[in-house]
């Protein structure tokens, strides 16, 4: 199987993560969405991440292609035993939390300049956002590595990435789990890199 990704997207690094934990090996594409006009023929919306070749077709939003591989590994204890509502609302509260980081991310990066009541409005949600997950910490603690926790990590890491330290003050429980994670293998071998995104043309002529 094949996953389209970019080189810093917090939704990538979770299924990675994953993936990695389940002891699926991915082709894993670096692309840029922009010019990867052929990736619309597996996904109508172009966006990242994309999983190919699998014996459903092309299976895309993280969250999807999370629980297609957490069900190629039922044993490894990536849901719940059951249902579980809280669980279900801290998953999107994370991908949620991961919309805002890549929007402030493209705010910061868009040409001419940045508005500033953006960002206000961004860096409010992503604060709620970490409050919350900071309130709920001890519900996936010690969970790994349940969905919740893993996409807490890629997400936490993600923001230290494009934002910086500044969140750990006010997130102090996170910040201790976050230093604790990051030593994981699973972790350790998805890091955040400069890797550059193979554009549509290259792709096309390989």
């Amino acid at each position: 199987m094949r996953l389209y990704t970019g080189p810093t997207t917090p939704f990538g690094r979770m299924v990675e993560v994953v993936a990695y934990e389940a002891g699926i090996a991915l082709e894993r594409e670096v692309i840029d969405v922009y010019e990867a006009e052929f990736l619309e023929a597996e996904n109508p919306l172009r966006l990242i991440p994309t999983l190919v070749d699998t014996p459903h077709g092309s299976l895309h939003d993280s969250r999807v292609i999370c629980r297609y591989l957490a069900g190629l590994a039922p044993d490894r204890g990536f849901l719940p035993p059951e249902t579980d509502w809280r669980f279900e609302t801290r998953l999107a509260l994370i991908a949620g939390i991961m919309d805002a980081g890549v929007a402030r991310q493209g705010e910061v990066s868009r040409a001419p300049g940045s508005s500033e009541a953006r960002l206000a409005l961004l860096d409010r949600r992503i604060r709620l956002g970490l409050a919350t997950l900071e309130r709920e910490s001890d519900a996936f603690a010690a969970s790994w590595p349940r969905l919740d926790a893993i996409g807490a990590a890629a997400l936490l890491d993600y923001l230290e990435f494009r934002i910086g330290l500044g969140w750990r003050a006010d997130a102090p429980r996170l910040s201790d789990w976050l230093d604790v994670r990051n030593e994981m293998p699973s972790m350790q071998a998805t890091r955040f890199t400069g890797a550059q995104p193979t554009s549509s043309t290259q792709r096309r002529t390989r």
